[in-house]
């Protein structure tokens, strides 16, 4: 187990580490707590390297520039979301 008060992004950082699976508790932003899963190959010192490196991606932020880039695409066309959903696209 790691405890760091670093931003991480679990699901990237078990992607970075092959997809072993992870465990983690959250509840305290300054004291989180990482672990592996039962039966992962990534040891602790894996995992301290990984969370050193690590650099949390904002999925809900790229999400939400990905959506604003889209519609300002479609108004660019006269075309809003809502119109594309209209026609069932």
């Amino acid at each position: 187990m790691i405890t760091t008060n670093k931003n991480i992004n679990l699901d990237q950082l078990n992607r970075e580490l092959g997809n072993q699976g992870l465990i983690a508790d959250f509840n305290d932003p300054n004291n989180k707590i990482i672990g592996v899963a039962d039966n992962s190959t990534v040891t602790d010192e894996q995992l301290a390297e990984a969370i050193k490196v690590h650099i949390a991606i904002d999925d809900d932020l790229v999400l939400a520039q990905a959506k604003a880039a889209a519609a300002a695409k479609l108004a660019a066309l006269g075309l809003t979301v809502e119109d594309l959903q209209a026609l069932g696209l």
